[in-house]
């Protein structure tokens, strides 16, 4: 538990030297010139207002070097600061958290990917820690700040010379949160790359996912689901604010039917005059529930396709077919719709003919956006517990990884890393350098946000696409610049990055 009273209480995304995006649990780059809104600290900040005096720091959206960071942190004066990490940031996180200790004394508590394998040897490993989380809904952060440690749920906790992992308890399916403190981050300084209006306001109506893919970390977790009327006041202080531009953050927006329904209902009937984005699922979806949406004010859902092989889908456990996934595409291009499909290559088991296969789908269902991302090992899944078995990768931490922009991590007897680094590049060119895709785009562009997010981030994917940096050597990279994984000890290294990102 704390050694001293907590009153005051710092929500940190730490600096970076480059674009790290720390969001539910996944860590990557991102894509464009885009960086969207910390979902895990929105979230937080409304409970923790409750209980504490609550500051919040992005280094990242902020442009912040490491000292000025610090010296904003040391104006602010903290007890407590609850900090975003991830594995492709890891190293410069590590440094930053023994920097700010050094400077305040605070009590650090860790959140992010690192957290879902083997937290308490991190923490003992890097004993200035005191305390991490594996869930930013379900917590009991506020009781163990109070000093309640037993009340610590979900939450790994320094008790003494012990570390705990405090498991939570049984919880009803449906929950209430206070609405998030939006007052305390500059909404100006993030974006997504397809919103139409900005600033926008992040917001959740459920919590983790109940579908089974074998290759995300939202899967088997336990599923809530946030009180409609709840979701619907916490929409309506939104609009208050005058803010035109939603996203849902739920991992699968209407998996549950009833709770989806009634928010919808109220959205169309409350008439908020915001257009608001989500994702979900081709399963789910059809065409008269679309329909509902598009009338509640929806103008993009993302739907995650992942392969254009039904074999991958069955052996990844997506629950998906090809013919879902064209029919709803097709019902959101009828209904004028966008629409973000998601795709990844080089999972286990493919072939080039399969690498194929995805880019014609993706070219087939021409979605608004399409985002192709390189197959990775999440902590917590079971792909990453399949590859370690197989020897493909080791069952140490690496750092500095990332499915977006990065080169793949490892390879198969089927699939070599730079030949899954390449058709990545390719596919990307494939898709937005057709003319005719430019010329509806162009065509379709509905705001100036629009545009500017079209000319920027077009512009930075275009570039990538061309990109033919990669590591002569192979997938797996040199550790000997970091420091030691809490896992390994001295040295070990194994590839950990965000299976996918928009």
């Amino acid at each position: 538990m704390p050694s001293r009273q907590v009153r005051k209480v710092l929500l940190l995304n730490p600096p970076g030297d480059r674009p790290f995006i720390r969001d539910q649990f996944c860590s990557h780059l991102s894509k464009g010139t885009y960086y969207w809104q910390p979902l895990d600290l929105i979230v937080m900040s409304g409970p923790l207002s409750e209980a504490f005096e609550v500051s919040v720091v992005d280094g990242i959206a902020q442009g912040l070097p490491a000292d000025d960071c610090l010296e904003r942190i040391g104006r602010f004066a903290p007890d407590a600061a609850v900090m975003l990490t991830g594995s492709d940031s890891w190293p410069q996180d590590l440094e930053f958290a023994r920097r700010m200790k050094d400077a305040t004394g605070c009590h650090i508590v860790l959140i992010g990917d690192l957290l879902r394998e083997d937290p308490e040897a991190l923490l003992g490993a890097y004993p200035f820690v005191d305390a991490g989380m594996t869930d930013f809904v379900t917590h009991g952060l506020v009781d163990w700040l109070q000093g309640r440690p037993e009340k610590a749920e979900n939450m790994i906790i320094r008790d003494g010379e012990s570390i705990r992992r405090i498991p939570a308890n049984e919880k009803p399916r449906s929950f209430r949160m206070a609405s998030p403190r939006y007052d305390l981050f500059d909404l100006t300084r993030y974006s997504m790359p397809y919103h139409r209006h900005h600033p926008y306001a992040a917001v959740i109506g459920s919590s983790w996912c109940p579908y089974l893919c074998s290759f995300c970390p939202f899967a088997r977790t336990p599923y809530r689901v946030r009180e409609a009327d709840d979701v619907l006041d916490n929409l309506r202080r939104i609009a208050a604010m005058g803010i035109r531009q939603v996203h849902f953050g739920d991992y699968t927006f209407g998996a549950d039917r009833p709770q989806g329904s009634a928010l919808v209902r109220g959205m169309r009937d409350e008439k908020f005059g915001f257009s608001w984005t989500c994702n979900s699922r081709v399963d789910l979806v059809d065409s008269g529930m679309l329909e509902q949406w598009v009338a509640a004010g929806c103008d993009l859902v993302e739907f995650g396709v992942e392969s254009g092989n039904q074999a991958i889908l069955d052996r990844y456990e997506k629950g998906t077919t090809i013919r879902q996934l064209r029919e709803a595409f097709r019902w959101c291009r009828e209904l004028g719709l966008r629409t973000l499909g998601t795709f990844i290559l080089g999972l286990p088991g493919e072939t080039p003919d399969d690498l194929e296969r995805t880019v014609e789908l993706a070219l087939e269902l021409d979605p608004t956006y399409a985002s192709f991302n390189i197959a990775s090992p999440r902590m917590g899944t079971p792909l990453r517990q399949q590859l370690i078995r197989r020897g493909l990768i080791t069952a140490a931490v690496d750092f500095g990884l990332d499915s977006s922009r990065g080169y793949p991590v490892f390879e198969t007897p089927d699939l070599s890393a730079d030949l899954v680094w390449r058709a990545h590049r390719r596919a990307m060119r494939r898709f937005y350098l057709r003319p005719g895709y430019l010329l509806r785009r162009l065509g379709s562009l509905g705001s100036p946000v629009e545009l500017g997010n079209a000319l920027r981030n077009g512009a930075s994917v275009v570039l990538q696409s061309l990109s033919t940096r990669g590591r002569a050597k192979g997938p797996h990279k040199d550790a000997s610049s970091h420091p030691p994984s809490p896992a390994a000890g001295p040295g070990g290294s194994s590839p950990v990055e965000c299976a996918r990102d928009r």
